[in-house]
C-alpha cells in the first residue's frame, strides 16, 4: 500500500472482549462481536477523498498488542482512525503511546464514548492528535490531510494549541461506500445473526429522542441519502452478504422514510435477513408486517422499566400499555423480540425491580438483555449523579453491561444492583418453559442454535458466579 494515502481503521486490543462502537462501550456478555459501524463510516468518508484503507479488529481477531503493532508497522499508514472506550480507557491509554512509537509519522485520531467528556485531556496528553465526536463527519480525514479550518465535531492539536470545533447542524450526511470488504474475513459473532458473514448498516445517525440514560440523546440527529444506502445494499448483495444488523437507534423514527428503506430491500432468494432496534410507540401493524415480509426476523426493544414514574423521569415517552401492544403486533408479524431493561435507575428500589421482572415475564420476550444504569459521558443521568454527589466528574472507566463495573444509585448500592441484575437474568432464562421453547425454535436454525447455546453457557456462568 502507498503509506502516504493509507488510513488504518483500528479496533485496538484488550484483555476482555470489548464492544467499542457508536459512542458506547461495554464488555461483551457472551463474547459476541460485530463490524464496528464507526470504522465502516469513517472508512467510507476516507474513501470518498481517495484514501486507501486497511483494517485491524484486534478484539474480533483476538490479537495481542504486539501482533497489532507489527501489522500496523507493515501497513505503514499516514492516518489511524482508532476506537477507544470508557470500558477500556486504562488499557487504551497504555496502548496508544506504543502505537505512536511504532508509527511516529501517522496522525492518530480516536473515536469513542470516553472522548465525549475527556477528549481534550486525551489530546493534551499526546495520546491522540484528534478526538472525533461524530464519526459521520468529514473533519477527521480533512484534519489528516492538513486542514485546520472548519473542523466541526473534532477536538484537535494545532501546533502547541488544542482546539475544539463546533457542532455541525447539517441533518444530511454522506458515508459514501463503507468498506465492508475489509471486514468480511473477520470472525464476527452475533446472537441474532442467522447467516454469515453479516454486515453492520446505518441509515441515520444519533437519535431525536431524549432518554436521559442514553448517549444518543446528546448526538445530533442526521440522515444519509437513501440512494447512497441503496448502493450500499447492492454492494452487500454482490459480495454475497445476506444478513445485516441495522444500527439506526429507532427504525422508522420517520415512518415514511422507514417504508422507503423497506422498498429498497430485495425479495425472494436474494432477500436479506436482518435485526433492528425499534420503539414500542413507533411500530404499527402495517409496518411490522412489511418489515417481516422484507426479511426482518428480530427486533430489539428498550422496555427499561415497568414503573410509570420512572419512564417519565428518564424521558422514554411511552407507557407499558404501548409496550404490550407493540409486543402483540410483532408476534402477529412473526418477529422475534429482544427486550432490554435497566437495573439501578434513579428512584427505583428492589421492589420496583421485582415489579419489572414480573412485567417482563408477563410480556415474555424471546430474548432478554439486562443492563445496569451507568452514568455514561454526555448523558442526563451522569449530570444528575454528579450533581447529587454519587459519582465524580472525573469518572471515566465504565462498563455499560454491568459485567465489570456498577455504580450505586440514590436508593441502592452497587453490590445490590449487580445482585439484582444477575437474579433478573436467572429468573427469566432458567424457566423450564422458556428453555424448551427456545430449544424447539432454534432447532429450525442449527447453526444459530449452537451459537446461542454456547453464548447461553457464557451468560449462565456469569450469572451464577462462575465468572464475574
Amino acid at each position: 500500500m502507498e503509506s502516504a494515502r493509507t488510513a488504518l481503521l483500528l479496533n485496538p486490543p484488550g484483555k476482555e472482549v470489548y464492544i467499542r462502537d457508536y459512542y458506547c462501550s461495554k464488555t461483551s456478555r457472551t463474547n459476541y462481536t460485530f463490524p464496528p459501524i464507526d470504522l465502516l463510516h469513517a472508512g467510507g468518508i476516507f474513501r470518498q477523498r481517495d484514501w486507501q484503507l486497511a483494517a485491524i479488529d484486534a478484539i474480533a481477531e483476538n490479537l495481542s498488542p504486539e501482533r497489532v503493532l507489527e501489522r500496523a508497522r507493515q501497513i505503514g499508514p499516514r492516518a489511524v482512525f482508532s476506537l477507544v472506550g470508557a470500558v477500556s480507557a486504562g488499557e487504551d491509554a497504555l496502548f496508544l503511546p506504543t502505537l505512536r512509537q511504532t508509527l511516529p509519522d501517522a496522525v492518530l485520531i480516536g473515536s469513542g464514548d470516553v472522548l465525549i467528556e475527556h477528549g481534550r485531556q486525551w489530546v493534551e496528553r499526546g495520546l491522540l492528535d484528534a478526538a472525533c465526536l461524530d464519526f459521520a463527519s468529514s473533519s477527521p480525514v480533512r484534519y489528516a490531510e492538513g486542514e485546520r479550518e472548519g473542523l466541526d465535531d473534532l477536538i484537535y492539536r494545532d501546533g502547541e494549541e488544542v482546539l475544539a470545533g463546533g457542532r455541525n447542524p447539517n441533518r444530511n450526511v454522506s458515508a459514501g461506500r463503507p468498506p465492508h470488504e475489509l471486514f468480511l474475513a473477520i470472525p464476527y459473532r452475533f446472537p441474532f445473526a442467522r447467516k454469515r458473514p453479516f454486515a453492520s448498516l446505518l441509515t441515520d445517525y444519533g437519535c431525536p429522542f431524549r432518554c436521559t440514560f442514553c448517549v444518543m440523546a446528546g448526538l445530533h440527529y442526521h440522515r444519509r441519502p437513501l440512494g447512497e444506502v441503496a448502493a450500499e445494499l447492492d454492494g452487500l448483495r454482490k459480495a454475497g452478504i445476506r444478513e445485516f444488523i441495522l444500527w439506526d437507534q429507532t427504525f422508522a423514527v420517520d415512518r415514511e422514510r422507514g417504508m422507503e428503506f423497506l422498498g429498497l430491500l430485495p425479495e425472494g432468494k436474494e432477500q436479506f435477513g436482518w435485526t433492528c432496534l425499534v420503539r414500542p410507540d413507533r411500530i404499527d401493524r402495517e409496518l411490522a408486517l412489511r418489515m417481516a415480509a422484507k426479511g426482518c426476523h428480530t427486533v430489539i426493544m428498550g422496555v427499561e422499566t415497568a414503573k410509570a414514574e420512572t419512564l417519565v423521569d428518564i424521558k422514554k415517552d411511552f407507557t407499558t400499555k404501548e409496550v404490550r401492544e407493540a409486543f402483540a403486533l410483532c408476534r402477529e408479524a412473526g418477529l422475534e423480540i429482544v427486550a432490554t431493561v435497566i437495573v439501578g435507575l434513579p428512584g427505583e428500589n428492589e421492589r420496583d425491580v421485582m415489579a419489572t421482572m414480573d412485567f417482563i415475564r408477563e410480556i415474555d420476550p424471546d430474548y432478554l438483555s439486562v443492563h445496569t444504569a451507568i452514568p455514561r459521558q454526555g448523558t442526563g443521568l451522569r449530570a444528575g449523579m454528579i450533581k447529587d454527589g454519587l459519582i465524580s466528574q472525573s469518572l471515566a472507566n465504565m462498563d455499560q453491561s454491568g459485567e465489570v463495573t456498577a455504580v450505586s444509585s440514590d436508593t441502592m448500592d452497587a453490590k445490590t444492583i449487580v445482585s439484582l441484575r444477575r437474579g433478573f437474568n436467572r429468573r427469566f432464562h432458567m424457566r423450564p418453559g422458556y428453555l424448551l421453547r427456545t430449544v424447539v425454535r432454534r432447532l429450525r436454525h442449527p447453526r444459530l442454535f449452537l451459537e446461542q447455546f454456547r453464548q447461553g453457557l457464557v451468560l449462565l456462568g456469569r450469572n451464577v458466579g462462575w465468572r464475574h
